[in-house]
């Protein structure tokens, strides 16, 4: 089967994780909606992540960079008079300054994440949805934020107004994205934050349609149980841009293209309102506490 994960932050990589252990031929696009450049290199959180997890360097702790990673570089900026509040590690630095050196001279982001993927010696694709710059942006009530700068050095904890993809309308999905896509089995959106980690690829123009149309089954995990999603602002982004904070909400964002949705066994009332919209829902237990879980729901959404 080939399957295609559409993945960001924590909540994905461990269904990665999963999905990495099946049978399928796998194929991850990641957002690049949380792309930043900091300490003069670029940064791809959600590139990185996808790739330490299923090379199995990732530290699940923190649920980000690398396992045992030191932090003296951001010691040194500090010392330096660097605010340094974006949370870096030695090796992972040394991922950026291979991404920065090849992006300056004249890689794309599908190049240099390639060139990273056979360093890692990764057996599935990692690309990128987009090699043009998308920003997810936070416009708070004291003004516009990097989603880096929101969550990160704010903590999450303006007020959020609006949420917003600088750079989408101008970029493109890469003619590799579209063809994994176009040849899919089955597309997976991962327990990704639906508005700052699917949104972004959601709001480059061509890539719902290119779901929409995909002759693939298009199945979903839910990042929420009740009201609340299990990490991240999900909940929080949903009701800035005026949508219901549940799976209900959820559901109601891929409409357009989704086929089946995977929500928590907890919210069964839900179900009747998701089938009403055409998307069939199945009930589990959808929190990720180790590897069993992780193929486990990486299996139902490949059966769903």
């Amino acid at each position: 089967m080939r399957v295609v994960a559409l993945a960001g932050g924590t909540g994905s990589a461990k269904l990665l994780r999963g999905l990495y252990r099946t049978d399928a031929d796998l194929t991850v696009v990641a957002n690049v909606g949380d792309n930043i450049w900091m300490y003069g290199v670029y940064v791809c959180p959600d590139i990185d992540i996808a790739c330490y997890t299923l090379a199995g360097v990732a530290d699940r702790t923190r649920g980000w960079g690398i396992a045992g990673d030191s932090f003296e570089a951001l010691g040194s900026l500090r010392r330096y008079g660097e605010a340094a509040w974006f949370m870096l590690g030695d090796r992972d630095l040394a991922t950026s300054l291979r991404r920065t050196e090849m992006v300056r001279t004249g890689s794309t982001l599908t190049e240099v994440t390639e060139s990273l993927r056979k360093a890692l010696a990764l057996k599935c694709k990692i690309l990128p949805v987009t090699d043009d710059p998308v920003s997810t942006m936070i416009r708070t009530s004291t003004g516009d934020l990097h989603l880096q700068e929101f969550w990160v050095r704010e903590k999450g904890l303006p007020r959020v107004v609006k949420v917003w993809y600088r750079g989408a309308r101008n970029a493109r999905v890469t003619p590799a994205v579209e063809a994994s896509i176009e040849g899919a089995d089955r597309v997976v959106l991962c327990p990704a934050n639906p508005i700052s980690s699917i949104g972004p690829m959601l709001a480059v123009p061509g890539f719902t349609n290119l779901l929409a149309r995909s002759r693939a089954r298009v199945a979903a995990l839910s990042p929420m149980e009740g009201r609340h999603p299990f990490s991240g602002p999900a909940g929080k982004l949903l009701k800035a841009g005026g949508m219901r904070q549940d799976s209900v909400g959820v559901a109601e964002l891929y409409s357009r293209f989704l086929d089946a949705i995977v929500i928590s066994e907890r919210d069964a009332s839900m179900s009747k309102k998701i089938e009403a919209l055409g998307i069939d829902c199945a009930l589990s237990d959808t929190l990720m506490s180790g590897p069993d879980d992780e193929f486990r729901l990486a299996k139902e959404l490949l059966e769903v």
